[in-house]
C-alpha cells in the first residue's frame, strides 16, 4: 500500500510539473512537442477504453501491439498486428501513429532534461543513456546529412531508431520540423518494409503451419515478454521509491 501511495505522490508531482511547463513554459518548443505528445497519448488511451467494449479482441491485440512495439521495437509491434490477422495498411498506420507519440513525448521529454528545464530523478540514467548514445552517432551522421539520418531511423541496429534518432537530429541543430519530417519519414519506410515483409512471410508459414497454433504461442510469448519487463521495471521502481523514504 505504501508503494501505492508514493506512486500516486509522484504522478500528482509529475501532473503539477508538467502544468507548470504548459503555463509558465510553452514558449519552448520542446514544451509545446510534449504537450502535443501526451494529448495523443490521451486519445489513443480514450480510444482503447472504448474498443474494450465495442471489441475487447481487437483491443487486446492492438494494446498489445502498442506495448511491444513501444518497449522493444516496431518488429514486434507490425508482427503482433500481422499475427493477429490485421491488414497490412492497418498494421502501417497504426504502428507509425504509436511511434510517432514515443518520439514527441521522449524528445519534448529528454531535451528539455539536457536544457535543464526539468530534473527527474528516475530517468536520470535513462536520460544519460539515450544522449551518449546520440553524441556518439553524432559524428557519423553529421557526415552524411539527412541521408544519413533517415538511414539511421530506418534501420534497426542496437541503439538505433526514431528517439534516439531525434535527438540527433536536436543535437545537429536541426529545426523541429525538419527534424520530425526526417525522423518520421525512416520510420514509416521501415514500418513499410517490415509489414509487406512480414505479410509474406506469413504467408508462406500458414500453408506448413496450423494458423491457430502459432497465434496461440505468439499470445503466450507476447504474455511472458510483458511480464519480464514489467517484473523488471517493477524492480527499478521499487528501488528509486525506496530511496525516497
Amino acid at each position: 500500500m505504501k508503494y501505492v501511495k508514493k506512486i500516486a505522490a509522484l504522478i500528482l508531482r509529475g501532473l503539477k510539473k508538467l502544468a507548470y511547463l504548459v503555463k509558465e513554459r510553452f514558449d519552448l518548443i520542446e514544451v509545446k512537442v510534449l504537450t502535443v505528445g501526451i494529448a495523443l497519448a490521451f486519445l489513443a488511451l480514450l480510444f482503447f477504453a472504448v474498443l474494450f467494449f465495442i471489441d475487447p479482441h481487437l483491443n487486446r491485440v492492438l494494446v498489445s501491439a502498442a506495448f511491444m512495439n513501444t518497449m522493444g521495437g516496431r518488429s514486434l509491434g507490425v508482427a503482433t498486428c500481422l499475427s493477429a490477422g490485421l491488414s497490412p495498411l492497418f498494421t502501417i498506420v497504426f504502428n507509425l501513429f504509436i511511434e510517432i507519440i514515443a518520439v514527441m513525448i521522449s524528445y519534448g521529454f529528454l531535451v528539455l532534461i539536457m536544457r535543464n528545464v526539468i530534473e527527474p530523478k528516475l530517468f536520470r540514467n535513462a536520460v544519460r543513456q539515450a544522449e551518449m548514445s546520440a553524441q556518439n552517432q553524432k559524428t557519423m551522421i553529421k557526415k552524411y546529412g539527412v541521408v544519413g539520418l533517415f538511414l539511421f531511423v530506418m534501420f534497426p541496429f542496437f541503439m538505433t531508431g526514431p528517439v534516439v534518432g531525434s535527438i540527433i537530429g536536436y543535437l545537429l541543430n536541426y529545426r523541429v520540423i525538419n527534424n520530425f519530417l526526417i525522423v518520421f519519414s525512416g520510420t514509416l519506410a521501415s514500418i513499410i518494409i517490415y509489414t509487406l515483409a512480414g505479410n509474406r512471410f506469413l504467408f508462406y508459414i500458414n500453408q506448413y503451419v496450423n494458423v491457430d497454433l502459432m497465434k496461440k504461442w505468439g499470445t503466450i510469448t507476447v504474455s511472458i515478454l510483458i511480464v519480464f519487463f514489467l517484473i523488471y521495471h517493477l524492480k527499478t521502481v521499487k528501488a528509486f521509491l525506496d530511496k525516497e523514504e
